[in-house]
């Protein structure tokens, strides 16, 4: 039900009813957040990328060639927007702009210490790690965004919380914090 009222969404859209992608917009943009700072790790960046994602979306809606999959389409153009951030932000960050982010970065050890747990874990296990605890996600729901099936976000999610919890381990976090 939920692919069919996408598609409808879609084709609307396709056929010039700005509406519905504006309906597209509202039901996904948080997620696009969530995908985008999984990479990013700076929200008002995710922010941007978010908003640039659905952009592209909307120019390049004719190239989506199944139209029940718009949630995964629009996953991939936003991991990629995000990378591309990134790529850019590389080429013109500076000494002074790391020593000027940690300064700002006033969060408890612990917090800290997860962030660098989830920053270790690959690309994909992040984005399933910030849809699930940051955005509060279900099972199907993060299945229906990534294209994947329920129990690939099951067995996915419990690999990234082994490797987190291994890597907390090894920072000095006791069986009992974890």
């Amino acid at each position: 039900m939920q692919e069919n009222l996408e598609r409808k969404l879609v084709e609307a859209a396709l056929g010039g009813d700005i509406e519905n992608f504006g309906e597209l917009c509202r039901r996904y943009y948080a997620v696009t957040v969530a995908i985008a700072y999984s990479i990013l790790s700076d929200h008002q960046l995710a922010e941007d990328a978010a908003q640039e994602s659905l952009a592209k979306a909307l120019v390049n809606l004719k190239n989506l060639k199944n139209r029940t999959r718009f949630a995964p389409w629009l996953a991939a153009i936003c991991r990629n927007t995000a990378k591309d951030m990134i790529a850019a932000r590389a080429r013109h960050i500076s000494t002074e702009d790391l020593s000027q982010v940690a300064q700002k970065n006033n969060d408890d050890e612990n917090n800290r210490a997860i962030r660098r747990a989830i920053e270790q874990l690959p690309n994909a296990a992040k984005e399933l790690i910030v849809l699930r605890y940051y955005n509060n996600l279900s099972y199907d729901q993060i299945a229906s965004i990534l294209g994947i099936s329920r129990a690939a976000v099951n067995g996915r999610l419990a690999r990234a919380k082994r490797k987190m919890a291994k890597y907390l381990k090894r920072n000095g976090f006791s069986e009992s914090e974890l």
